[in-house]
Formats: structure tokens, C-alpha cells, sequence
């Protein structure tokens, strides 16, 4: 057991100081998800399981390997959303991540859920589950070459260059690498159902618009050529502090979409 934990260990290490472009890891969209359905209303809970004869957390990751695979590869760009050189989220643009989730909770907001088939909502929790995840990375956020801070400059890790993409997406597991799911959520803030109601209103873009502030303000609490294993416990901190807020409103706006969809409300969270 021990080996297989110590391999377990290693393997999101090498995926951490790798640099893959896969938002929060396979271990970030698990606290996600896992988080988003404890949050769940029972009756949606088990709305959700049904279509999908699984867990939402055993889903977390399904869209990081489908995007390769046909006739999934269609997905493969709807991990994030576009920035113009204004800093403003890119609205109605079909090869965005956020035009997805809106149009998929649109199709499937008071009731229509019903009318289609189980294969057809299932793969469209499928997408919602992972979406919500991305869109609250800092490094999901698509800016164009000349624009985006993450261009222009790497980290260092152990006086390696660390793509800055390769770090936020890892962060989850920066000095906590042995943390289980429900140690992240034990340790996150918990938001009153008036915290919560507010905070998920809006779309998909607004959610966005928030996590491109987020991620030009982490370009500014690590420099160009900050070295990662030699930071402050001041900076440390910070990380896990922007780290935790996105996970955990990201959990809270996929409860909210769910619990939207399957009570049949309507769109509901996607209004101001």
C-alpha cells in the first residue's frame, strides 16, 4: 500500500514540474467535483448518478482524455475561454469553453432534460463537470501571444524554467501533496446559502472574467524567474489562498448549475 501511495506520490509530482496543460490535475477536478456533490440536493444527487451510473468525481477528469479521442476531439479547445487584449472575456465564440457551458445549461434548464436521451445528458454532465473546473484556473484563461504575461517569462524549479501554466495548474498539490479530497474541502471555507446564491449567479463569462483578474494578479505574486521551491511562507500562502477560493467557488457554481438543471428551475444561476 505504502509503494502504491509512494507512486501515486511521484506521479503528480512529474505531472506538477512537467508543465502539462491539464487545469488543477487529476486531483484538483476531483476536489472539485467531490466538493460540488456534497453540495448537490438529494434528489439532484441522485438525478446525476443515474445518467451517469458513477460518482461526479469519477468523471472529474473524462473530458483531459477524451479531447483526443473520436469523436470527442470537438472538445478539445472548450478548456478555456478567450481574452481580448482589453482584458475582456470573449463572448459567443463556439470554440470557447464558457459558450459551451451556457449553451448546455440552456438546452437543459426547466425540464427540457427530459426530452432527451440518457446518453445525450450524460455525456453533457460529462462536460459540465470538468468545464466549470477549467474556467476557474488561472492559466485557463486564453490570451493571445503578444498579450498573455505567461509568454513572456517562466519560473525556475531548482534553476529549471517552470512553464508558469505548468505551476497554477499544479498548485492543488504544492506542499500538500499528501492531502487527501476531504481534507481540501475540510480545509476550505464553507459559504452561508446567501454567500452561496450570490455567488453563483451569473454565466459562465462572468465566471471567466473573474479568473483572468485572478490570473494577471498571479503573474505579480511570482516574477519572472522566481524559484518555487525556495518561496516565502508569506507567498506559499498566497498560492493556497487564490487556490482554494477558485476550487471552491468552482464547486459551488457546479452544485448551483446542477441543482438548476435537475430541479427545473430554468436557467436560473445564469441571471444577475
Amino acid at each position: 500500500m505504502k509503494k502504491r501511495i509512494l507512486k501515486f506520490t511521484l506521479a503528480i509530482a512529474a505531472l506538477f514540474i512537467g508543465g502539462r496543460a491539464l487545469a488543477w490535475e487529476n486531483i484538483g477536478h476531483a476536489v472539485i467535483a467531490y466538493n460540488a456533490e456534497r453540495l448537490l440536493d438529494p434528489e439532484v444527487k441522485a438525478k446525476c448518478r443515474h445518467y451517469l451510473k458513477a460518482t461526479i468525481p469519477f468523471y472529474a477528469t473524462w473530458m483531459d482524455q477524451a479531447r483526443s479521442i473520436e469523436p470527442y476531439t470537438v472538445c478539445d479547445k472548450w478548456h478555456s475561454t478567450n481574452i481580448d487584449a482589453k482584458n475582456k472575456v470573449v463572448v459567443g465564440l463556439p470554440t470557447t469553453g464558457a459558450y459551451h457551458i451556457e449553451r448546455i445549461r440552456k438546452e437543459m434548464a426547466g425540464g427540457a432534460y427530459k426530452t432527451m436521451s440518457d446518453s445525450l445528458v450524460k455525456i453533457n454532465l460529462q462536460y459540465l463537470i470538468h468545464m466549470v473546473g477549467d474556467h476557474h484556473c488561472p492559466v485557463h484563461v486564453r490570451w493571445s501571444k503578444e498579450e498573455h504575461p505567461q509568454f513572456h517569462y517562466s519560473l525556475l524549479s531548482n534553476g529549471k524554467k517552470l512553464h508558469t501554466h505548468g505551476f497554477w495548474d499544479g498548485a492543488i498539490a504544492f506542499k500538500r501533496r499528501n492531502w487527501r479530497a476531504e481534507k481540501h474541502f475540510d480545509h476550505m471555507q464553507k459559504l452561508s446559502p446567501k454567500q452561496a446564491k450570490k455567488m453563483q449567479k451569473g454565466t459562465a463569462y462572468d465566471w471567466t472574467q473573474e479568473t483572468a483578474d485572478v490570473s494577471r494578479y498571479c503573474f505579480t505574486v511570482m516574477p519572472k524567474d522566481t524559484e518555487v521551491t525556495k518561496l516565502s511562507k508569506e507567498t506559499v500562502e498566497t498560492v493556497h489562498q487564490i487556490v482554494d477560493k477558485q476550487m471552491l467557488y468552482a464547486a459551488y457554481r457546479l452544485a448551483g448549475v446542477l441543482n438548476d438543471i435537475f430541479t427545473d428551475k430554468g436557467y436560473k444561476t445564469g441571471k444577475k
